[in-house]
């Protein structure tokens, strides 16, 4: 079986290099099998559309500044009118935050052009192959929370774990917060389940203004929420959880965090771990 890949590049000498790169790949040893690949080759947005929607690919890699449309609204444009296939962003150096904002929205990975070798881009079309598939499962399954409309614990990890491995791979840290609303089990008693639930509720869009609007936000229990926040150039982890501990204080919700630190990688489940040992009402606002 071929892989097939459409190839979104304006530049004709760029895109010559990563039809040669793709030819390597699939006469070298990158695959843990032999896969032949066939690339399909777009120039304009235009013409990428129109490739997507008339035949069948298994990954984009996708340069958005091109002649009919540049920026975030070209991955937008892509990815509406095929969001059943991968896409692998290739982005100009200094870019990373913009490329963050396009894989919160649905992009699997990103290269930046000037470093892209055969065995970095075999890697990130295979695991934009294995994310994809894991991600479209995963919402099969259903991820989202019935009662809030946020995902639910399964789809906390599929995206949370997502940021952790991008955390890893570009040197910065991620803040881990879980939330529980205050005095839930007495509010249950005195006023019945229908009530604890609406508290549930109000506090689950509570947490929504809380979070930054690229942080990932779940219940990922039966009272207890999280948020998931990689650290930009905007605002440090530690202005981040001040301004998320004070904002949960004021509506009630305890919190508690931990931080991923690449030069000290950790699973996402022991993340939640450690965050569950600093959750108390009377936390101290700092980091």
């Amino acid at each position: 079986m071929n892989l097939r890949v459409l190839l979104v590049e304006t530049a004709a000498e760029d895109a010559a290099f990563l039809r040669d790169a793709l030819a390597e790949i699939a006469d070298g040893r990158f695959w843990d099998t032999w896969m032949p690949i066939e690339t399909v080759h777009a120039a304009t947005l235009a013409e990428a559309c129109t490739a997507a929607a008339n035949d069948l690919f298994d990954v984009i890699l996708l340069n958005c500044d091109l002649p009919d449309s540049r920026g975030i609204e070209t991955f937008r444009r892509i990815h509406g009118a095929a969001a059943h296939i991968p896409i692998v962003l290739l982005i100009a150096p200094g870019e990373w935050s913009l490329a963050l904002k396009m894989i919160r929205e649905g992009a699997q990975d990103f290269l930046v052009r000037g470093e892209i070798d055969c065995a970095p881009l075999a890697h990130a079309i295979r695991a934009s192959l294995e994310r994809h598939r894991l991600i479209t499962a995963t919402r099969a399954a259903s991820v989202v929370d019935s009662l809030t409309g946020l995902p639910n614990r399964g789809g906390f990890f599929a995206f949370a774990d997502r940021d952790r491995r991008l955390a890893d791979r570009l040197g910065r840290r991620l803040l881990i917060v879980i939330a529980e609303p205050k005095n839930l089990g007495e509010l249950s008693l005195a006023f019945g389940d229908q009530r604890r639930d609406l508290a549930l509720v109000e506090a689950a869009d509570r947490l929504r203004a809380i979070a930054g609007s690229i942080d990932v936000v779940a219940r990922i229990g039966e009272q207890r929420f999280a948020i998931a926040v990689l650290e930009t150039g905007a605002e440090s982890l530690e202005q981040a959880w001040i301004r998320i501990h004070a904002a949960a204080e004021a509506h009630r919700i305890a919190v508690g965090r931990a931080i991923f630190d690449a030069h000290r990688p950790v699973s996402l489940e022991t993340l939640l771990e450690q965050a569950e040992l600093t959750l108390a009402p009377q936390a101290p606002a700092r980091a």
